[in-house]
């Protein structure tokens, strides 16, 4: 096996060198992390606060995760350059050693590898017991050429309230409800705690500066909560919509539809001239949805995954995110 260390023996300011790297990695296919993660995470890895393993060479990388009760989330970041199949492999083993077998799903993203050497790396576990990968898509679209909507923007009794007139607590119950059971439901949170945690960074702008113009609730005529859209900026060019979700009890009535028609034009009249958003690959409705919507794939990304085994989940095409 290559050098690999514990985190909490690299000196920090190589650890701020491969933070820095995951991220631009992250921001280069169009997601978000905070600049003062970087050096938040490099000084709680060298604290022992966060697990982590690095191959201090340079090139090398890191592997970080975190432990939630059955749950264990992780990422490998590969910095380019050669032998980076092998080292994204020994990152991999690494992390997948140190996490208990009684977890019931470990989940790892990647950064820092071709599409043939993410899918080398892959084929070095294929016949682990339980191992499979999760493609996620990003899909995007221009905003200038939406269909004009004829009458109200949704269906009858239905009315948009802002995000943040609902406790953040309600927003999170309804984003745990909607995803669970769906392909998406690995990449929300590990329980409601960590999700609402997750929805108040998105509202606080750490994911990005949120568009509170191009986000909303709707509530039906008793003010039962229906669905939501979250929108936030990537760039000065692109909104992504972090979170589309509507509640199981409201499922198959076009909301998810009017929902994403309606940010797509709140986005455009703010200036964007694209839209975004990430699926995942075997969410086969969801992106249906979306394709008839006009989104087209640009990148994909994967998710290297340990689980238990059992049934496949259903999909529902009025979650993802």
């Amino acid at each position: 096996m290559l050098g690999i260390v514990p985190a909490t023996e690299v000196p920090v300011d190589r650890l701020v060198e491969l933070t820095h790297g995951l991220r631009q990695a992250l921001v280069r296919r169009g997601e978000y992390l905070p600049a003062d993660w970087v050096e938040e995470a490099a000084n709680d890895l060298r604290a022992g606060r966060l697990a982590g393993w690095v191959l201090p060479s340079s090139p090398g990388g890191l592997a970080v995760v975190s432990v939630h009760g059955a749950r264990a989330v992780g990422h490998l970041h590969v910095e380019p350059g050669p032998e980076a199949r092998q080292r994204g492999a020994t990152l991999l083993a690494q992390l997948r050693a140190n996490i208990s077998r009684e977890a019931g799903r470990t989940d790892a993203g990647v950064t820092g590898l071709t599409d043939i050497e993410e899918r080398g790396v892959a084929a070095t576990f294929a016949d682990d017991p339980g191992f499979s990968v999760l493609r996620r898509f990003r899909l995007s679209r221009g905003t200038q050429d939406v269909v004009p909507q004829e009458g109200a923007p949704f269906p009858s009794g239905i009315r948009r309230i802002p995000v943040r007139s609902l406790p953040l607590e309600q927003l999170a119950q309804l984003d745990w409800a909607g995803f669970q059971g769906t392909p998406d439901e690995a990449f929300v949170a590990e329980d409601v705690s960590a999700d609402q945690r997750l929805l108040g960074d998105i509202l606080d702008g750490r994911l990005g500066r949120f568009l509170d113009e191009a986000s909303g609730a709707v509530v039906n005529s008793d003010d039962q909560l229906v669905g939501a859209i979250l929108t936030s900026e990537e760039s000065p060019r692109t909104a992504v919509f972090l979170d589309l979700v509507v509640h199981p009890a409201f499922r198959r009535h076009g909301m998810a539809t009017s929902l994403l028609r309606w940010g797509i034009r709140a986005s455009a009249a703010l200036g964007y001239p694209s839209v975004a958003l990430w699926v995942t690959e075997t969410n086969s409705p969801a992106r249906a949805l979306y394709e008839r919507l006009g989104f087209a794939r640009e990148m994909e990304t994967a998710i290297y995954r340990w689980s238990t085994p059992g049934p496949a989940p259903a999909a529902h095409p009025q979650s993802g995110r």
